[in-house]
């Protein structure tokens, strides 16, 4: 079943929460929905092939990676046949996810420039999935233009990636870089850095960014050895969290 399906709790919300914001606030379509679902399929797509170039046990991987992949092509063909501008959104997520699979293959699967890239394609599906009720049949710039001209999309997107880049050095700081001064100095730094920003948008979602910099600042200090597992169903709460704001105080 670990051929088929990422264990990952984080990055499961990671990929989830975006589209379930984008299509709360753009409002429940069958257009945002089939957006979604599009994006969790590649996703499950990229993480097969992901494992068919990395993982311990390759050949496993081949059957999903083609599966997923077969159905991507279905699900995003029908997407553009529905509305072709939104090809506009494919070229920047295509390009992000080719350029990670380069650094997975050339052994940067963990960097922090992978990472940083693989939630800013996620992220971006925020903006993607809100506006896809405003795109216009066609495949010019004037049929994409609503889309990229909506502003609450751009905050809450925008919102999203704060948070979850900020996941970046604040996991490494609890395993891979556990202890390292800098890597600690460096998380709190940049979510104390959000703090004002995140007031600007509103005072809840300054309020999130006060508890996620006490995060940063407390949780590698009083629980170093916490396991993946236990990190990752934090984070999923936190995103939820999130979601809940956004949807309910972003206008």
């Amino acid at each position: 079943m670990s051929f088929w399906l990422p264990k990952q709790y984080g990055a499961w919300a990671m990929l989830v929460a975006p589209v379930v914001t984008g299509a709360i606030i753009g409002g429940f379509g069958w257009g945002s929905v089939a957006v979604g679902c599009a994006w969790v399929v590649a996703y499950l797509a990229y993480m097969a092939v992901r494992g068919a170039m990395t993982g311990r046990r390759p050949r496993g991987f081949v059957t999903p990676s083609i599966t997923y992949s077969i159905l991507t092509a279905c699900l995003v063909a029908g997407l553009l046949s529905w509305r072709p501008a939104l090809l506009w959104w494919a070229i920047p997520l295509a390009v992000i996810l080719g350029i990670s699979l380069v650094l997975i293959a050339t052994g940067h699967e963990h960097s922090a420039v992978n990472d940083a890239g693989l939630i800013g394609a996620s992220t971006l599906m925020c903006a993607v999935t809100a506006t896809a009720h405003l795109l216009s049949r066609g495949l010019t710039w004037h049929a994409f233009w609503p889309a990229v001209a909506w502003p609450t999309a751009w905050i809450a997107t925008a919102v999203l990636a704060a948070y979850f880049w900020g996941t970046i050095p604040y996991v490494k700081t609890m395993i891979r870089e556990r202890d390292k001064p800098g890597w600690y100095a460096g998380s709190v730094g940049y979510h104390v850095a959000l703090i004002v920003p995140a007031f600007l948008v509103n005072r809840w979602v300054g309020g999130f960014a006060l508890l996620v910099a006490a995060r940063a600042v407390l949780v590698p200090k009083l629980f170093p050895r916490a396991k993946p597992k236990q990190i990752g169903v934090a984070e999923v709460v936190l995103t939820v969290l999130l979601v809940l704001l956004l949807t309910l105080t972003v206008h």
